[in-house]
C-alpha cells in the first residue's frame, strides 16, 4: 500500500508595521530598568512592540531606533513619561488577595486602641482599586480613627484615574455586599464614583521607588506593595525593602503579593504569615 506524502502547510509570515529587532528591544529594556527597575526578559519583546507602537504611531516616527534616539535626546524628556506609563502593568481590581484585608482590619484595631491615628501607604496604587479597598477595611473597622492613606505609583495616568475615584459598575460588583452604596454614589453614566468621605482620606502621588530621593518620610502602620517588586530583579528588590524598614513603625506590617518571597532580606522583615511581613527581630 503506497503512503500519501506528508501534507508541507504553506509557512506563514507575520509582518509587523515597524521593524523591532533585537537591539532595539536591548535598548529599551536598558532604559525601563534605570528608570523603573522593571527587568524585561527576551519573552516579552511581543509585549514590548504592542504596548509601545502606538507612542510610534503618535509620534509620527519610522521605528522603534528612532523612537528610542528621541527618548534618549533632551527634547524626548517628557515622552519618557508616556514610555514608563506603556510598559507598567496596572492590573487590579478591589479587595484582590481578599485574605490580607482581615488581617489588616484586626492590625488596625489594635493600633487605634493605642493612638487612635493611622497611616497606610500603598505604594503601588495603580488605578485606585486597592487604596480605596484599604480605607474602606479602615472605616469599617474603626469608624472613629483619623485615618489617612498614601498612594503611590510610577504611571501618572493611573494615578489621575484614582483621584477621581469613577470606575464602571463591573468594577464596583467586585466590593462585598453592601460596599458599593455605603461608599461609592452611582453616575448618570452607570459609573460609581467613590464619595468624598472616602476620596478625601486618600492621597495620590507620584512615586518611583527605584529612584534614589523618596518623596516619602513619615512613618506607617501599613505598607502594602504587592505584585509589584516582582518585575525587579533581586538586587532593586533588596534595596526597596531597606528603605521600606525604617518607613514601617517598629509594629508595623509589610503586605506583598501572593508569588513574592523577600526571605533574602531577613536582616529587614521576619515573614510573620501568609505574604504578611514584620520588622526582623532584634537580636
Amino acid at each position: 500500500m503506497n503512503k500519501l506524502p506528508p501534507v508541507v502547510l504553506p509557512k506563514i509570515e507575520f509582518t509587523r508595521e515597524f521593524a523591532f529587532s533585537d537591539a532595539d528591544f536591548e535598548r529599551i529594556r536598558k532604559l525601563i530598568y534605570k528608570e523603573a527597575g522593571i527587568s524585561l526578559n527576551p519573552s516579552k519583546k511581543d509585549m514590548v512592540y504592542g504596548r509601545l507602537v502606538r507612542r510610534i504611531r503618535e509620534l509620527k516616527l519610522p521605528g522603534f531606533a528612532a523612537y528610542v534616539d528621541f527618548l534618549e535626546s533632551i527634547s524626548g524628556k517628557r515622552e519618557f513619561e508616556q514610555f514608563v506609563n506603556a510598559l507598567t502593568t496596572n492590573l487590579t481590581f478591589f479587595f484582590r488577595e481578599e485574605h490580607h484585608f482581615p488581617l489588616l482590619a484586626e492590625h488596625l484595631k489594635k493600633k487605634a486602641a493605642a493612638s487612635g491615628e493611622l497611616a497606610i501607604w500603598c505604594a503601588a496604587s495603580s488605578t485606585g482599586e486597592e487604596p480605596y479597598s484599604l480605607a474602606i477595611t479602615a472605616l469599617e473597622a474603626v469608624p472613629g480613627a483619623r485615618i489617612s492613606v498614601l498612594a503611590t505609583d510610577l504611571d501618572t495616568s493611573v494615578l489621575e484615574t484614582g483621584r477621581k475615584g469613577i470606575y464602571a459598575a463591573d468594577k464596583v460588583a467586585r466590593l462585598p455586599p453592601g460596599y458599593a452604596a455605603k461608599y461609592f454614589d452611582k453616575q448618570p453614566d452607570g459609573s460609581f464614583q467613590a464619595k468624598s468621605q472616602l476620596r478625601n482620606m486618600i492621597t495620590f502621588q507620584r512615586l518611583n521607588l527605584v529612584e534614589s530621593n523618596w518623596s516619602v518620610k513619615r512613618q506607617f502602620d501599613a505598607i502594602f506593595c504587592r505584585n509589584v517588586m516582582i518585575y525587579f530583579d533581586r538586587d532593586t528588590q533588596f534595596g526597596v525593602l531597606k528603605r521600606f524598614a525604617p518607613l514601617l513603625k517598629p509594629d508595623g506590617l509589610l503586605f506583598v503579593g501572593h508569588s513574592e518571597n523577600f526571605y533574602f532580606a531577613s536582616d529587614y522583615f521576619h515573614l510573620r504569615g501568609k505574604t504578611v511581613y514584620e520588622h526582623a527581630k532584634k537580636p
